[in-house]
């Protein structure tokens, strides 16, 4: 977290403004996760996977704070994207939660951030020993190349960024 932090502080320093922070939040990457039930709302098991969420964001916005952030918008990734438990929910962040969200994770990002941290996220599909690895939808998308180059969620999302030209300090 120190790096992360230091790094944040680097970015706000070196433009002498206010730090903005964008962070995605996907489910199957999130400390403690390592089976599909825990992921869906019909599990005994999700709630408890959504509280390990909403803990993992807190930390991250937390650490975002550290670093100088004075504004940290939340955007929930994960499957409906009502996951993070809003009411705990560190109160130095805002949260975009819920479908249709027409730019999916990404969505609320635009040029006025300074660094997006990814937080959950998870190997893209088909990687040898991973846990939950997919990409997208394991239902109906196997793969996603851009370039010739096959793309797991966070790449896909760092080049979103990168049209805006946020760094990616954090996954």
């Amino acid at each position: 977290m120190a790096l992360f932090a230091a790094v944040l502080l680097s970015l706000s320093v070196a433009e002498s403004q206010k730090l903005k922070v964008y962070i995605s939040a996907d489910m199957e990457g999130i400390t403690g996760v390592v089976h599909s039930d825990q992921t869906t709302s019909a599990s005994g098991e999700y709630a408890m996977a959504r509280r390990w969420m909403t803990d993992d964001v807190n930390a991250a916005v937390l650490g975002a704070i550290d670093a100088g952030a004075t504004e940290i918008v939340v955007n929930d990734s994960h499957g409906d994207m009502r996951n993070i438990i809003a009411g705990d929910l560190h109160p130095g962040a805002s949260l975009i939660s819920g479908t249709a969200k027409p730019m999916g994770m990404m969505e609320g990002i635009d040029a006025s951030f300074d660094a997006v941290l990814f937080v959950g996220y998870h190997a893209k599909a088909g990687t040898a020993n991973a846990t939950l690895d997919h990409t997208i939808s394991s239902a109906t998308v196997y793969s996603i190349k851009i370039n010739g180059i096959e793309m797991p969620e966070l790449g896909i999302n760092a080049l979103v960024a990168g049209c805006y030209n946020i760094p990616v300090v954090m996954v």
